[in-house]
């Protein structure tokens, strides 16, 4: 598939001199970014950007004595814009603490802590089928009980 996609960049290329395969954002969602940008020469902006802007979040951490982020897999791509991240930098700006909660996280997530945020959590609490993972009252009650965990733990240390 990337040999197919190279080679569909070069031809591009020569119709359109100034395509660039590598910049940030044309290789996601399936290169929807590389089109939008050789077909109708789009800018491409970090989605997390618009969403953080539009959302005002900067308003809410400014003010905030933690924020909480997460996704459903926290991973090493994580770190290259998802909005956790975008969370965590916009948070770190103001010296926020950051955690984050995840439906699962891989080994190489501890990218994470490096790019911002404070500390992660896995939500799962015993193996089960992604279907059972992700039904929404599983989910809730996983996500509560894990959440409830971290915060007596804060407790401790801020009596």
């Amino acid at each position: 598939m990337d040999t197919s996609l190279a080679s569909y960049a070069a031809l591009c290329r020569k119709t359109f001199p100034n395509v660039d395969a590598e910049f940030p954002g044309t290789g996601a969602a399936g290169g929807l970014g590389f089109a939008f940008q050789t077909f109708l020469s789009a800018s491409l902006e970090p989605g997390i950007q618009i969403v953080l802007d539009e959302t005002r979040l900067r308003d809410d951490v400014k003010d905030a004595d933690l924020v909480i982020t997460g996704e459903g897999r926290l991973d090493g791509q994580t770190v290259m814009g998802k909005a956790p991240i975008g969370v965590a930098k916009l948070s770190k700006e103001y010296g926020k603490p950051v955690l984050a909660f995840s439906g699962c996280v891989t080994k190489d997530a501890s990218a994470c802590n490096a790019a911002g945020i404070d500390a992660f959590f896995p939500i799962l609490r015993n193996v089960v089928s992604l279907d059972e993972a992700m039904h929404t009252d599983n989910a809730m009650t996983n996500m509560a009980d894990t959440a409830e965990q971290v915060f007596r733990a804060l407790q401790i240390f801020h009596r």
